[in-house]
């Protein structure tokens, strides 16, 4: 028989489709290079069959192609037409799918094909993507296992003498086989989905599938021998291959339970990382403790021999004992409790507090500034503090300390306030609308002063003597000019003075016991802080039938001649 090119086989597909119309679908003449929309059963299927083979016994045994220079004979064109309805071969069937956990009827029926035809290459297209059957879209998954359907029958293949078919009943010896009605061929689910490329061995038939059912038996006697030979399914069950990917199947089946090893490694990553929060947390809360306590944090001798190791670690060795999880981190080579650590702890609690102060003014927009010296050993240092309102109360919050040990003067502490409130984020938005300092020139000077420079920056600043100030020089003027007074406070000295001494003070604390009053001690007066007279007065107030007592007793037994 002559070998057609594709050009050729598309000659004929066009000759025998446009006669095949006519009759099928008894429509208007056809036009050459007109789509038409046709539809088929199975008598018009062949009504239009039986047409071209009986018309082919009517014409010239040689018959020429259309728009082609060649001849070709009678059985060229049967076997062309029998190429063309092959398209039209779709048979019924009635089956069921079983998918592990559910069971589906599906029935398929022959529908009318309606099929858009150009008499040219278009066509030929057309038919081809109809009559695809390399695409296997009836396996299962990853996502849903093998797909093992159970057909009431099963496609028939002849093997010599004798008709064969799938049985559905190898689906309860091995798990991992799986049916394609499409292809009508078993394949394996594990090999399929996780072998790495073919072997070229037998075990490839179960990836491509494989349909040869005689050989699924179990085959006895060799032709060599009396030796018993395995079938197919037995034999790719005990491959090298097939056992490999089984084990890479069960290992994925198990991440879907306990997740893969990213997933634990990142489980356990996140348990890590919470139990170290825990801790660091812990000692965040004993640096909050001390600093809001005002106590050191640090010892003499912090070693493991020290029997206080300051007041850092031996908070951290109380919290040990309860907490076992706090314990385990602590006893770590690097448990953080260094000095270093410790300050840089207490400088990143200082920062959060810094910036919930800073929230809070830059939600009222204005804010008033108190600045005072504090001497720190060798270094000086100024005091800032804000006042401002929050909740329609007056809040006053300490800021920072600034180093101001190079320079003192006016300009220079202005540079030093304004550097420090750009750095708090303060300089722009937020005004300042209120100053205040104590009594001293470089401070409140009119015209040179850190007042005037503040305004000049801050119209709205308004300058005011600290209150605290102005009250002690009262005190401190009063004492001096009005006699009264002067010799009030040089009786409370003279007090201090006296009950100094360890035995007086223990006589005048049995003294206090007996009487019921609650022991109160006396400070020394001072020339700059009124609040220390304060407390004074009250002391001896409280405590006056007590001294008196005291002070009789002495006379009586003349323990001290300069009592009078």
């Amino acid at each position: 028989m002559k070998t057609f090119s594709n050009h050729q086989k598309l000659l004929f597909r066009s000759a025998v489709l446009q006669k095949a119309i006519e009759i099928s679908s008894s429509s208007s003449e056809v036009r050459s290079g007109t789509s038409h929309t046709f539809s088929t059963s199975e008598s018009q299927h062949s009504d239009a069959s039986t047409y071209i083979t009986e018309s082919y016994t009517e014409v010239p045994q040689q018959y020429e192609a259309p728009d082609d220079d060649s001849t070709y004979s009678l059985e060229d064109f049967v076997t062309m037409q029998n190429l063309m309805f092959d398209v039209f071969n779709i048979k019924k069937q009635k089956l069921v799918v079983t998918d592990s956990s559910s069971t589906t009827t599906l029935e398929s029926e022959n529908e009318e094909l309606n099929i858009g035809l150009d008499i040219d290459k278009t066509a030929q297209k057309s038919v081809e993507n109809i009559v695809d059957k390399n695409v296997i879209s009836d396996l299962g998954t990853l996502l849903t296992g093998p797909v093992r359907p159970i057909l009431t029958s099963y496609p028939l293949t002849k093997f010599g003498t004798q008709n064969r078919a799938f049985n559905h009943k190898h689906y309860i010896t091995y798990e991992w086989l799986e049916y394609s009605i499409s292809k009508d061929s078993i394949f394996c689910f594990a090999c399929r989905n996780f072998s790495t490329g073919r072997s070229g061995n037998f075990e490839d038939s179960f990836l491509v599938g494989f349909r040869n059912w005689k050989k699924l038996s179990v085959c006895s006697g060799t032709k060599g021998g009396n030796k018993s030979k395995l079938n197919k399914l037995d034999a790719h069950a005990k491959s090298n291959l097939h056992l490999t990917c089984m084990v890479k199947w069960s290992a994925y089946q198990k991440t879907k339970e306990t997740g893969s090893v990213y997933s634990q490694i990142s489980s356990q990553h996140s348990l890590m990382v919470k139990n170290n929060r825990m801790y660091m947390k812990m000692l965040v809360d004993i640096v909050l403790f001390l600093s809001c306590q005002g106590i050191g944090f640090r010892g003499h001798d912090e070693t493991k021999d020290s029997l206080n190791q300051g007041n850092f670690k031996e908070l951290c060795k109380l919290l040990e004992k309860s907490n076992e999880e706090f314990g385990k981190k602590f006893n770590l080579k690097t448990n953080y409790t260094s000095h270093i650590i410790q300050d840089e702890l207490i400088n990143i609690c200082a920062d959060v507090v810094k910036e919930i102060i800073v929230k809070d003014i830059e939600d009222v927009e204005v804010f008033g500034i108190m600045c005072n010296e504090a001497r720190f050993y060798k270094q000086e240092q100024m005091a800032l503090c804000v006042r401002y309102v929050k909740n329609l109360d007056v809040v006053e919050r300490f800021l920072g300390f600034i180093d101001c040990s190079k320079n003192q003067d006016a300009e220079s502490l202005y540079q030093y306030i304004l550097w420090y409130l750009k750095m708090c984020k303060l300089s722009s938005k937020p005004q300042i609308v209120a100053q205040s300092y104590d009594g001293a020139n470089v401070m409140s000077g009119k015209f040179n002063g850190l007042q005037n420079k503040i305004k000049s920056q801050y119209p709205y600043a308004i300058y005011t003597h600290c209150m605290a100030h102005k009250i002690n020089l009262i005190v401190l003027d009063m004492c001096k000019y009005v006699k009264e007074t002067r010799h009030v406070f040089n009786t409370l000295e003279s007090l201090y003075i006296h009950f100094s001494h360890p035995s007086k003070n223990q006589k005048l604390i049995e003294i206090q016991t007996k009487l019921g009053i609650k022991y109160t001690s006396m400070i020394r007066l001072s020339a700059t802080r009124w609040n220390c007279r304060y407390r004074n007065i009250e002391s001896v107030k409280a405590s006056y039938k007590a001294i008196i007592q005291a002070l009789e007793e002495e006379i009586e037994n003349e323990d001290d001649r300069g009592v009078n």
